[in-house]
């Protein structure tokens, strides 16, 4: 054990609500959530997602597609898989959704102290690129 206070970390997730291991891992979690992605897209806030809303679409076993994108600060965003040049918060234009949503959990938008792989993205670490995520 490290002794740390899971109340104070920040967690990035793959595997949304929807799914088996995604949902479980929002229900027992108790670190702050700052990005998520899942088959309908990427979900991302800096300042940390709602987790009452996080917690409803567990529950609900949705999508991140139907998490109240009101909630998020000015520098969130959510980025559907079939989105087409998006503009991101910080100006950044996202020209397919489909290929952020490949690489997103290794994107600067990705803040967290921890990476957990519920599911969702097959090949979230690899050989190649398990260096950028250390």
């Amino acid at each position: 054990k490290l002794g740390l206070d899971e109340t104070k970390l920040k967690k990035f997730q793959t595997g949304g609500p929807d799914g088996d291991l995604g949902s479980n891992e929002i229900l027992m979690g108790k670190e702050t959530w700052t990005g998520l992605c899942d088959g309908s897209g990427c979900l991302f806030d800096p300042k940390g997602l709602k987790y009452d809303e996080l917690l409803t679409l567990a529950k609900k076993r949705l999508p991140i597609s139907h998490y109240n994108k009101a909630l998020l600060s000015k520098e969130g965003a959510f980025v559907p898989v079939d989105a087409k040049n998006q503009k991101l918060p910080d100006g950044t234009v996202v020209e397919s959704g489909a290929a952020f949503l490949g690489q997103f959990h290794l994107t600067k938008y990705v803040r967290a102290d921890v990476f957990v792989p519920c599911g969702g993205r097959p090949n979230s670490i690899t050989l190649q690129n398990v260096g950028k995520l250390i």
